[in-house]
């Protein structure tokens, strides 16, 4: 074989697995017109010509797919965005901070946003998220840790949170809002996992619909986009246009894929104009946490969360199955289920598997995962072991983009206490960053990752004993 790549995708293909992972529009089955993109597919591959737009300066038909997006998404503005969700926040920060000026950030947030401050030269400031220790999960900020940051970093321009988090539990989008507001700072929300919400109404409330000002969802993830199709929205006029129109030029490419626009283009269209198709993802849904209501030995994250950890709702779609009482770790079941029942799920922890419900998915789908799941044995011996961290944020001693720029090396952990960290350094679960590039590892940090490493929990930064600092 000459192309291992390719080819190594086709021997994927014909394994025929069952997805219960992104892109949302599984391997096309949620796409309706399908079949005029599969005749056109290599035609419509084009770039910038008179009659198919420049996405850079958009004045036709891009332009006019765009103004539908705002419409049908409630913002005041939308853009396209090629290289994904991570470009919209790049964006949404090089339009929003200069160089030196602080962001109010979730510290849970997502990778993408420490690269968007190293990009933008922003200064961090941290709000703590809560978590759910039970579960093992980063639930997301509360409407009172935000103020509290704001009380303490009143010269902090913008504050940027995560809504809904990966897991898809939501906390008071609208309360935080109204917080930011009142402190007059711009709210930027990562709303990478809810782009079908305004699609239904027994979703969640939208960041737009509870007055963020901007706004970037990956349409992939849960609609039937491309992956890597993704668009950032305005949703106030706080917001200078222009400077966000020349941010985006900044990190988008000059050869945009019209593939992927016209993806964004199509979901948008299928969501809008059937919307039955998210009546049925709704009853498959609910069907699958009935059938699994009283499984043995394991538990669907549910309704019955909201009210605590300020989560004030979930998305339906995210199927969080705890597998704790199976004396079983995520991982394992996640391994069960692709090797034994040719499922695979979206992702898995210590404690959890979850799986992904779309357009996509058909009844025969979630029969099949349900009845997988509830064929996973208990083990006779406990290889789950609770995890409580004494988390704090560490010292800041060099902004993120300082950091990134200077000399790094790696060395042992024992000997990286009182050093600055060059790398992250993040356990999962539950994916808060224990330090971030330019912060102080302390001896407790220290001894901490290592007592998570011997019981197994996957450190992102770790590497065989040996973790990055600056090398000052």
């Amino acid at each position: 074989m000459t192309a291992p790549l390719f080819d190594g995708l086709l021997r994927y293909v014909e394994k025929n697995i069952t997805p219960f992972h992104m892109p949302g529009h599984k391997q096309g089955k949620g796409i309706l017109r399908a079949d005029e993109i599969k005749e056109n597919l290599f035609k419509i591959d084009l770039t910038e010509l008179p009659d198919t737009d420049n996405l850079h300066n958009a004045k036709g038909i891009i332009l006019e797919a765009e103004e539908r997006a705002a419409k049908a998404f409630g913002a005041k503005k939308s853009f396209f965005l090629v290289n994904g969700t991570t470009g919209g926040i790049y964006a949404m920060m090089l339009a929003t901070l200069h160089p030196g000026e602080k962001l109010l950030i979730e510290r849970s947030c997502h990778r993408s946003s420490f690269s968007g401050m190293i990009l933008a030269g922003a200064n961090p400031a941290y709000i703590e998220p809560a978590v759910d220790w039970e579960d093992g999960i980063s639930v997301g900020v509360t409407p009172e840790s935000v103020e509290r940051a704001l009380l303490e970093n009143r010269d902090a321009i913008a504050v940027m949170v995560t809504y809904p988090n990966f897991y898809g539990l939501c906390m008071d989008i609208k309360a935080i809002a109204d917080i930011v507001h009142r402190y007059g700072k711009i709210l930027l929300v990562d709303e990478a996992h809810g782009v079908h919400f305004k699609f239904h109404e027994d979703f969640p409330i939208t960041a737009l619909e509870a007055g963020a000002d901007m706004v970037v969802q990956s349409v992939h993830k849960t609609l039937p986009s491309f992956t890597q199709s993704s668009i950032l929205h305005v949703g106030s006029d706080r917001i200078n246009i222009d400077r966000l129109i020349f941010a985006l030029r900044l990190v988008q490419t000059t050869s945009p894929s019209y593939l992927l626009m016209s993806s964004l283009d199509l979901a948008r269209e299928e969501v809008e104009e059937h919307p039955d198709l998210m009546d049925e993802v709704m009853r498959l849904s609910h069907l699958a946490r009935e059938k699994l209501k009283d499984a043995e030995d394991i538990h669907v994250i549910d309704e019955d969360i909201i009210g605590q950890y300020s989560i004030v709702d979930i998305d339906p779609t995210k199927l969080v199955v705890n597998v704790k009482g199976l004396h079983m770790t995520g991982h394992e079941a996640e391994e069960i289920l692709r090797d034994r029942y040719n499922i695979q799920v979206e992702l898995s922890d210590m404690y959890n598997i979850l799986s992904m419900i779309t357009i996509g998915d058909r009844e025969e789908d979630i029969i099949k995962l349900v009845d997988a799941v509830k064929q996973l044995k208990k083990n006779k011996e406990n290889r789950v072991i609770p995890i409580t961290f004494d988390y704090k944020i560490p010292e800041i001693i060099y902004n993120p983009r300082d950091a990134s720029f200077m000399h790094k090396k790696k060395v042992p952990i024992v000997e990286s206490v009182g050093k600055i960290a060059g790398d992250f350094l993040i356990p999962y679960p539950p994916g808060i960053p224990y330090v971030a590039p330019g912060e102080l590892i302390t001896t407790g940090i220290a001894m901490e990752i290592e007592e998570l490493v011997m019981i197994g929990v996957e450190v992102i930064g770790y590497d065989k004993g040996y973790v990055t600092i600056l090398d000052i």
